[in-house]
């Protein structure tokens, strides 16, 4: 290794073996890298045989991921998915209405409880979903078989996806899998399921090694003028991307890669999380990126004192190291300073000059969820939280 340091002084020349001369000129041995840098990232990538081993071991590309939707809003996620075909998880729909589930699109279905509301839904009553669920633990069980990382999709607030949703990670925590729950949660004005909500989120944590929320209301402050179609679709489209860029980073060749134990280390016992999105393009596209994703949070948090955060950014073929590394420092500057912080970076020709980040930061203190969430990751909730949002009370309102 050289180290070359800067002098006052014009540095001497010397001359080769062949006689040229050297000196304070030379970036053409610098150029000659950037150069065969280029070639190699612009060659069509050669992939070696699979690494085979009597040890038990195994590479990312064989780490098994899961993305299972629970109920309407859940399995609608995974649909969209399964239309933007996403290659880099197996998808999962369960739910207990079978009309609905026989619409969706997924590698796997499962109708759970069709003994118990024979294949009807669960009308809107979590405990009902929750006894399909618990009727349905082998199915579940077989379903996901030996999975070592899954995001759970579901909306809060209605019945199968509340009720069922914490049965699915207790199953999936239960075979040792890393288990990252993206929910989203009801308007203010649909105050019933708001209550049903907050009961779902304190079931649903235990289970959860980290748990993003995705308000609606928040939804609406960025996008007021968007049609009410697009509008639930929206939230589907977020837990989409923010999956597949997770998951793609890990299964896919990247400029960047995050491997399973990265987002192991960042997600396990991660507590309350937040996804955020940016996107820009131009001159300043780093600053401008860094202020949009900053900007649009999807839950009422401040990031200062996160504990961690998975960063996937996007960019064409001019997308620098140096821009990705700035990006990641801008995000993550009001962090705890021992924040571990875990980076992916993926290029794709067809985006030109944009650059997009998809946000998970986890370890974050939500307002009004610290009461109801408590400890996450199997720590056992507040006893006098979870009367005041006990099934009779939601029945009452």
């Amino acid at each position: 290794m050289a180290y070359i340091s800067a002098q006052a002084t014009k540095p001497k020349r010397r001359t080769t073996e062949k006689g040229h001369e050297k000196g304070e000129g030379d970036g053409h041995m610098l150029e000659s890298f950037v150069a065969s840098a280029r070639e190699n990232n612009i060659a069509p990538v050669q992939h070696s045989a699979p690494l085979t081993s009597g040890d038990g071991l195994k590479s990312n590309d064989q780490i098994r991921i899961a993305v299972v939707g629970v109920g309407g809003g859940g399995c609608n996620t995974v649909d969209r998915m399964m239309k933007n075909n996403i290659q880099s998880a197996t998808t999962m729909a369960v739910n207990t209405d079978s009309l609905h589930l026989r619409s969706i699109q997924a590698n796997k279905k499962v109708l759970i409880g069709a003994n118990v509301t024979k294949g009807l839904g669960a009308g809107g009553f979590p405990e009902v979903a929750e006894k399909c669920a618990q009727a349905s633990k082998t199915q579940i069980r077989d379903a996901l078989g030996e999975t070592e990382l899954v995001f759970l999709c579901a909306g809060m607030g209605g019945g199968t996806g509340t009720g069922a949703a914490p049965v699915v990670a207790e199953v999936a925590k239960e075979m040792g899998a890393v288990v990252v729950s993206i929910v989203t949660i009801p308007f203010a004005l649909e105050r019933a399921r708001v209550k049903k909500a907050m009961y779902g989120l304190q079931r649903l944590a235990p289970h959860s090694d980290t748990m993003a929320v995705i308000d609606n209301n928040r939804l609406v402050k960025y996008c007021p003028n968007l049609p009410i179609s697009d509008a639930f679709n929206l939230a589907d489209a977020i837990t989409g991307k923010a999956v597949r860029g997770i998951a793609d980073t890990i299964m896919m060749p990247s400029l960047m890669n995050i491997d399973y134990a990265d987002v192991r280390s960042v997600m396990e016992n991660g507590g309350v999380a937040l996804i955020s999105m940016g996107e820009a393009h131009g001159t300043d596209r780093v600053q401008n990126v860094i202020k949009n994703t900053l900007d649009h949070p999807l839950l009422d948090v401040s990031y200062e004192g996160a504990k961690g955060a998975l960063l996937h950014i996007a960019g064409g073929t001019s997308l620098t190291l140096g821009e990705s590394i700035s990006v990641a420092e801008g995000i993550s500057n009001e962090f705890d300073p021992m924040a571990n912080v875990k980076m992916g970076a993926r290029l794709d020709p067809s985006m030109g000059d944009l650059v997009t980040v998809t946000s998970i930061v986890t370890g974050l203190r939500a307002g009004q969820l610290e009461g109801i969430i408590g400890s996450m990751g199997g720590a056992q909730t507040n006893p006098e939280a979870r009367s005041s949002y006990s099934m009779q009370s939601m029945i009452e309102v």
